[in-house]
């Protein structure tokens, strides 16, 4: 993703100050800075835990965004946008302090006006004094350090300029963002995927004495759509893992449906979220835990469950060869 800077400023949002530090001019960028936010806005158009949003028809900032943005015009909506964030933190007081990047930036000669909230973590660093005519060295705890490139941010906002479209990624405990925008989320990808879980494990529970070999039916049909197209095909999984049961099948897909999530073709490119599906751990009330490659539980020549006359339940496991202790 190529990305170029046009305008760029950051606000100091410090709950101790008693108001927000606004900058007087806009930030000056050299390699090093241009490459902290350019992958902090990668991180956050490519994270699963972002969501797209649309802005409300009453929306104050979609009017205010909605004009060509100058240097002038680009100014005093940071310094409107840092008062509003300010306000949001004095007022719900469970928002960590933190400076206010915005930035107005162009990805593939389309303009974007990406914010980022840098929160700030603790970190010991070194501090020099002179005394005496002595250099003393000391160790002090800096408050105010910005997360580091390699980490994901917690608050962050993009909005193409051309079509309103929005990435919004919000792990604060409040969520705040979506009011603070005036905005409508959907689901993330992470949690669409936890709410076809969900339902397809509530419909199992249900309707099945051995609800763990449906559950790896069902991650085993996942995993094998993840590895051809990286996508998962709601509806389409659906009836792979419940067709022959009309009765589950019509079950699962009504609840999908009240959902929203019918016609869903969830794209996964994060490998962390690919790599779930391709084991799966039982526990038993005894306290033994297994974790199993999914495919292996359709193949009864590596495992089997066995259905005891008592009502319980016994798992084979075939054809090991050797044992390795961990």
């Amino acid at each position: 993703m190529s990305i170029t800077f046009n305008h760029t400023i950051i606000h100091v949002l410090d709950l101790s100050l008693q108001m927000p530090v606004l900058s007087s001019d806009l930030l000056v960028l050299n390699d090093e800075t241009e490459s902290f936010i350019t992958k902090h806005l990668v991180k956050t158009f490519e994270n699963h835990d972002s969501c797209e949003a649309c802005f409300k028809d009453n929306s104050d900032f979609l009017t205010q965004i909605s004009d060509p943005i100058t240097k002038e015009s680009f100014y005093a909506l940071s310094c409107q946008m840092a008062q509003k964030y300010y306000h949001y933190m004095s007022e719900y007081q469970n928002i960590p302090d933190g400076d206010l990047l915005i930035t107005h930036f162009f990805s593939d000669d389309q303009p974007f006006l990406g914010i980022l909230k840098l929160n700030y973590n603790e970190a010991f660093t070194h501090f020099l004094e002179t005394a005496e005519d002595k250099l003393m060295t000391k160790i002090i705890k800096h408050k105010s350090i910005f997360p580091s490139s390699s980490k994901q941010i917690d608050e962050a906002i993009i909005i193409s300029l051309s079509t309103f479209k929005i990435v919004l990624l919000d792990h604060s405990k409040g969520r705040y963002l979506s009011h603070l925008f005036d905005c409508d989320t959907a689901l993330s990808v992470k949690e669409t995927i936890k709410v076809v879980e969900k339902v397809a494990a509530e419909i199992i529970e249900e309707h099945y004495d051995n609800p763990a070999y449906a559950l790896s039916e069902l991650k085993n049909n996942i995993s094998e759509s993840l590895a051809k197209t990286q996508t998962i095909p709601v509806q389409d999984i659906i009836e792979q893992t419940f067709g022959e049961d009309v009765q589950v099948y019509e079950s699962c897909i009504h609840k999908i449906e009240e959902l929203g999530l019918k016609e869903t073709t969830i794209e996964v490119s994060d490998s962390k979220l690919t790599n779930k599906f391709t084991s799966h751990r039982l526990k038993t009330d005894t306290g033994i835990e297994l974790k199993l490659p999914t495919p292996l539980f359709k193949n009864p020549e590596y495992i089997e469950f066995i259905n005891n006359p008592d009502g319980t339940l016994s798992i084979m496991l075939k054809n090991i060869s050797q044992i390795t202790n961990k």
